[in-house]
């Protein structure tokens, strides 16, 4: 066996140690962007639906499901007066908007909000504005609800071409600033007809 020349020797270490150094100090390495085009999602991007109502038009939060066919359930949310959008969240949040029974006259709308919150409810907050797309009218929030479960309220009440519409959102404590949320995402949207 023939051993290699010293300059045969010294020219592979060289070659060899070239080839470690470019790899160490690492040359950009060559990335590939895919088109926009190019690109599939599996899923569809969530987006807001929209709702018409009696009046006024809105959007329904992503993940969030209309309930106006289901009679069983608006008739029991209703109370009184008549129910134009019921609004089920994931997390079992309610929102709700219907109209009063009779109008109900700008100087007592937070009377009238005073009158509808449960016995029973606390942390009742006193009235504040509101403004639903250029409409003016009052808000309050308070603990309680009907039944044994705890509830987040907010509800707020508006005149609005003679009729007085009541949006109120109601959900567990946990939930409430995430529903509260969604809540704001209603009323941003919301235009009357």
């Amino acid at each position: 066996m023939t051993l290699p020349s010293a300059c045969t020797r010294a020219v592979v270490v060289c070659a060899y140690l070239a080839s470690l150094l470019l790899t160490a100090c690492g040359a950009p390495a060559a990335t590939v962007t895919p088109s926009a085009s190019a690109v599939t999602s599996a899923t569809p991007a969530a987006q807001v639906a929209p709702f018409a109502g009696t009046g006024f038009r809105t959007n329904i939060p992503v993940g969030w499901q209309a309930q106006a066919t289901n009679q069983s359930t608006t008739s029991t949310a209703s109370g009184t007066g008549t129910v134009l959008m019921f609004l089920a969240a994931p997390d079992h949040g309610v929102l709700l908007a219907k109209t009063t029974p009779q109008p109900v006259a700008d100087d007592q709308l937070a009377p009238y909000l005073a009158s509808i919150t449960p016995a029973g409810a606390v942390d009742v907050s006193p009235a504040e504005p509101v403004d639903i797309d250029g409409v003016s009218g009052v808000l309050i929030t308070y603990t309680g609800g009907t039944g044994s479960a705890t509830q987040e309220n907010e509800d707020m009440v508006v005149n609005q071409a003679g009729n007085t519409y009541e949006i109120a959102l109601s959900t567990a404590p946990a939930n409430f600033t995430t529903d509260s949320a969604a809540l704001q995402e209603v009323l941003n949207s919301w235009t009357w007809a």
